[in-house]
């Protein structure tokens, strides 16, 4: 059998040959294939294709040699090869600082994201063994370090400018790793329970003061108001408004007045009474309200 099959190859090797040498056309197809075949083998084994985002570092003979991509990229077997892929992209990191003290000795939370992108691949890959790990260690020592310098004051009433001063800091330090920190943005600052408990008292408190402020204006106004439209009463329709109000307070429960008999006419007549306050300007209602809050008082 195994005899039978050398045969076989061997009139099929003499078979081409002959056709070979004898006609053009299979020497054309012989050179093609050939062709199509060696093209195969060279972008299979010696190119690299690269994405725009995509930068390659590559060693020859064990040292660095050059920087690949874009595009495709001829990477000899043997003598080179692709030590590492870097995306060139700008990135998301989480800043989380769970502890970090002011220089008035108050506790902060702070919370945000780092933007960063890779502008030297060489330098991210070969100065630093994990520049991600390294990264996330400067974030938060960095934070802490630029904390420590202000106020809690400072803090909370800097943030665009605490965003711009840790970004410097950051890229500062970055730089000689090949990256660089565009922006930090810092999402919240979260001081300790008790001083944010005594914050918003503060502020409840303040925010009942300018009420009551703006009640005791009102409330001048009001009897100043009714002062100027008083000083046009006469004494009837004085007495009429006081009467009133004793009235009104005598509905209340567990109140109960005498009033002397002299006064009854004025309060079923008025004389008139009524009249001489719409014309002073003065409702009577409002007055009533007014007078009864006067007894009260007094």
């Amino acid at each position: 059998m195994v005899f039978g099959e050398i045969i076989i190859i061997a009139a099929l090797v003499i078979g081409f040959f002959l056709a070979f040498t004898k006609y053009p056309s299979v020497r054309f197809g012989t050179y093609l294939v050939s062709l199509l075949v060696l093209a195969g083998l060279f972008f299979k084994f010696f190119v690299k294709k690269y994405d725009e985002h995509q930068r390659a570092i590559i060693f020859r003979m064990g040292k660095f040699n050059r920087i690949a991509g874009p595009g495709w990229a001829v990477v000899i077997p043997f003598f080179e090869k692709e030590f590492a892929k870097v995306d060139i992209r700008t990135k998301m990191l989480d800043l989380y600082v769970p502890v970090a003290f002011t220089n008035d000795d108050l506790r902060l939370k702070l919370d945000g994201v780092i933007y960063y992108r890779i502008v030297d691949p060489n330098k991210a890959i070969l100065k630093i063994d994990n520049y991600m790990s390294g990264l996330t260690n400067l974030i938060v020592s960095q934070t802490r370090n630029l904390i420590s310098s202000l106020s809690m004051r400072e803090v909370f009433g800097k943030l665009p400018e605490l965003n711009r001063l840790l970004a410097d800091a950051i890229r500062r330090a970055t730089w000689k790793w090949g990256i660089d920190v565009p922006m930090v943005q810092i999402r919240s600052v979260v001081p300790p329970e008790e001083i944010a408990v005594a914050m918003q008292q503060k502020e409840i408190a303040a925010q009942f003061m300018q009420a009551q402020k703006f009640r005791a204006e009102a409330r001048k106004v009001a009897i100043e108001a009714l002062g100027e439209a008083a000083k046009k009463l006469e004494d009837r329709a004085l007495m009429y408004l006081y009467l009133k109000a004793l009235e009104e307070i005598s509905k209340g429960s567990g109140t109960k007045l005498v009033f002397p008999a002299q006064f009854m006419n004025v309060m079923k007549g008025g004389f008139g009474i009524g009249t001489g306050l719409n014309a002073a300007g003065l409702d009577l209602k409002e007055a009533v309200e007014k007078v009864k809050e006067k007894i009260k008082t007094t």
